[in-house]
């Protein structure tokens, strides 16, 4: 339903108005629409792309940007997929941190654990510019447990 539709159905059971075509009234209507229509088509859009399992668009980049690796070679549903379940944050069970460094994009990973430590060895074998691991070392820290000693070595490039 637009909104001129809407603000007619709303306004036709008070009988104030009366709604010939081209008439004042319902030319203001048509008017106002036209200014509101946009809006909520943005609205709508904003809704959308605010929450995961219906992104398409600019709501996946940005969450994935949270990430801080933008997939766009995906389809969208496997980047629904992947941002939800990173932010499923498994850690801190040894295959918990290793699903969570893949939902960051590293698919070549081993996580060795040293419980008498407290500390976790994550080595990421990938090759990545310098400027991507800072990046993804601080996503990494951030979704680890704070008590817990990550150590984290990049073992290609």
């Amino acid at each position: 339903m637009t909104s001129y539709e809407s603000m007619k159905s709303k306004l036709q059971p008070l009988g104030l108005y009366a709604f010939p075509g081209g008439g004042v009234t319902d030319s203001e209507l048509k008017a106002y629409a036209c200014g509101l229509d946009p809006l909520f088509d943005k609205l709508t859009e904003l809704e959308r792309e605010g929450f995961v399992v219906t992104a398409e668009d600019y709501g996946l980049r940005e969450r994935e940007r949270f990430i801080d690796r933008e997939q766009t070679a995906l389809t969208t549903e496997e980047r629904r997929e992947r941002l939800l379940n990173a932010e499923k944050n498994e850690a801190p069970t040894l295959e918990g941190f290793r699903q969570m460094i893949r939902y960051c994009g590293i698919p070549n990973v081993s996580v060795i654990e040293t419980p008498a430590r407290e500390r976790v060895n994550i080595t990421i074998h990938n090759p990545f510019p310098d400027g991507e691991k800072a990046l993804l070392r601080k996503r990494i820290l951030q979704l680890s447990p704070p008590d817990l000693d990550v150590i984290i070595l990049f073992a290609a490039g």
